[in-house]
């Protein structure tokens, strides 16, 4: 086994035991943004990539979508079966088990920065994603408000890892990377937004504590705690 494929190995049974426990709360606001964003969209395939229990995505059941979702925890993924989202375990470092140009919408909540091979999973996302379809990705923010304070007083950055444990994040972004990096794959930027800008420190506040934190992400997203980014697939085919 080569390096890569054990990092990716190791990365993946973190991820599993460490994100077996973890739940959505969908009063932040990056989900409640997200959940507009899809709102916008004509209801078709929707997939939810690390789907979890299926609170999130089964919200789009009733509006006419056709859900389905991804994980690695076999209890989340009947949890999410039994609120009507079509799961499955699967390892998304080996790909997406979907068809070319199956999903009219792709949400990838939290995901892209644990993953070792970045450019693979948006090559899978550009795949699956139908003509003319839609992809939201979000990732914490490396160059938010905080980090930046952070960095300028000697202080490690948050949502930050120098080795495989606490949140796992193997990768970090910052907004024109993660749209330079999406671009080169296909994709058109067609929105770009953030959760809430930490002008306080998460610890003593945060946009469920205060939802009209949720303005300063619309206002300055490159200064946000996470990146919010929707793409759109071009018509034309992408070689490579």
């Amino acid at each position: 086994m080569n390096r890569q494929k054990l990092a990716t190995s190791s990365v993946t049974e973190y991820n599993k035991q460490a994100f077996a426990s973890h739940r959505l709360n969908l009063k932040e606001s990056r989900l409640k943004k997200i959940y507009r964003m899809i709102l916008e969209e004509k209801p078709r395939n929707l997939l939810d990539i690390g789907c979890g229990n299926g609170d999130f995505s089964s919200l789009f059941i009733e509006l006419g979508w056709k859900t389905y979702g991804i994980d690695l925890d076999a209890c989340l993924i009947m949890q999410a079966k039994s609120k009507g989202v079509e799961a499955c375990i699967h390892d998304i470092s080996k790909g997406l088990p979907f068809e070319d140009n199956f999903f009219g919408c792709v949400f990838a909540g939290e995901i892209i920065e644990h993953l070792v091979d970045t450019d693979f999973f948006i090559k899978e996302i550009f795949r699956v994603t139908k003509p003319s379809g839609c992809a939201i990705i979000t990732t914490p923010n490396l160059a938010s408000f905080e980090n930046r304070i952070r960095i300028l007083l000697g202080i490690y950055p948050i949502w930050v890892n120098y080795r495989l444990e606490g949140v796992g994040h193997v990768r970090a972004y910052t907004p024109r990377v993660l749209k330079k990096q999406l671009m080169e794959h296909g994709f058109t930027i067609e929105e770009h937004k953030g959760n809430w800008v930490p002008f306080i420190p998460q610890r003593f506040l945060d946009d469920v504590k205060c939802p009209l934190l949720s303005i300063t992400g619309n206002l300055f997203p490159n200064l946000s705690m996470d990146i919010i980014i929707k793409v759109r697939k071009r018509h034309e085919v992408i070689n490579g």
